[in-house]
């Protein structure tokens, strides 16, 4: 058992920075060298499914800036059954081999869990800031500061890197590691069975009718696909980004990786911004109602990649679907820890249940 002495009230599942700084100066020690120091060891209270932490390597008299990405303590209610963290240094290491996509370079992945507990993976800090979650970029900040032109500018950006990813396909790459054949035979097969894996892991002991629905939806609906099966990026959203202003330094965050469609990661990028677009307004906000327009984010997608964007409709309903079983999983997370009571309707535990029912009744696209 984990002696949760150590973790922030607030945010239970994030460790002590003097903690973490003591355990990654072992580390480094050994992997960097001799007389290793830790310092400045700063752990971000962003993401939920994970914990991150920067920190720098002063060695030899030089000084080396670096990240750590850790799988999450399965004592702490983690948000995903699995957390592989050396999906995700292959899938960082092929995108920056093949492609000119910025990603952070992974030159260590550590399994040994006598340092911090876990596997992580560490990387080389990249520059750039992120749009935030907390409160979410389109309530204020540096990307609604921006003019609209860099917004313009911004958005064809984030289209652009999706472009350049799903470039890779399991024809020109070895995309094997991301194939999940125990689930079905063609690649949406497999999101559709490992989101029923997930969503079965999830819910625990309760049942989501909203999320059943959508289930049933999705193979009620499930459209017949002429694109090629790529390298999906999955948690594809430009809050997982770093920017210099409107022009993008490094793609983070590939736990969610897996192939399948372009359009699983062209549709969780509207579908995201669209969540935060509505919150927005219901706090009476004006938001951004003129950045990452589904109809306009289509037309970038296939005039960069000269492909057309296929059943747009139903990638939307199954990013909904993916997003609302993580908001009850995080939720039930929240539950457990004393930060939120169980509703009398389980379905709003989903943020978004609204968007969703309209989508099942197919008034949200009107």
């Amino acid at each position: 058992m984990t002696d949760t002495s150590d973790f922030d009230v607030a945010t239970p599942w994030r460790r002590d920075p003097a903690e973490l700084a003591a355990q990654l100066e072992v580390w480094a020690g050994d992997a960097i060298g001799a007389g290793a120091t830790v310092a400045n060891v700063v752990a971000p209270d962003n993401g939920m499914s994970s914990e991150s932490v920067l920190f720098d390597v002063e060695h030899d008299g030089g000084v080396q800036h670096m990240v750590a990405r850790l799988a999450p303590l399965p004592s702490l209610v983690p948000v995903f059954e699995h957390y592989d963290i050396e999906l995700q240094a292959k899938a960082m290491r092929l995108v920056g081999e093949r492609t000119t996509v910025p990603v952070p370079e992974v030159p260590f992945v550590v399994l040994d869990e006598s340092y911090l507990q876990v596997p992580f993976l560490v990387m080389k800090r990249s520059r750039g800031t992120a749009p935030t979650d907390i409160p979410p970029y389109v309530f204020g900040g540096w990307v609604a500061e921006l003019s609209a032109d860099d917004r313009q500018v911004m958005q064809r950006n984030a289209v652009d890197v999706l472009v350049k990813l799903h470039e890779l396909t399991p024809d020109n790459a070895d995309l094997s590691f991301l194939a999940r054949p125990q689930h079905g035979p063609d690649a949406l097969d497999q999101h559709l069975g490992h989101e029923r894996g997930y969503y079965e892991w999830a819910r625990g002991d309760q049942r989501f009718p909203l999320i059943e629905r959508t289930f049933e939806w999705l193979e009620a609906n499930r459209p017949t696909l002429t694109g090629p099966t790529v390298l999906n990026w999955g948690d594809s959203r430009i809050g997982n980004m770093l920017w210099d202003g409107p022009t993008p330094t490094a793609v983070l965050d590939w736990e969610m990786a897996a192939v399948g469609p372009a359009e699983v990661d062209l549709a969780w990028m509207i579908f995201l911004h669209t969540f935060f677009q509505d919150m927005a307004e219901r706090y009476g906000l004006p938001g951004l109602p003129d950045f990452m327009r589904r109809d306009d984010m289509a037309a970038a997608y296939t005039e960069l990649s000269g492909r057309p964007v296929e059943a747009l409709e139903w990638f939307e309903v199954f990013a909904a679907l993916r997003f609302a079983i993580v908001s009850v999983r995080t939720s039930l997370r929240g539950v457990t820890y004393g930060q939120m009571e169980m509703p009398d309707d389980l379905d709003d535990f989903i943020m978004f249940r609204h968007l969703l029912e309209q989508m099942l009744a197919g008034t949200f696209w009107d």
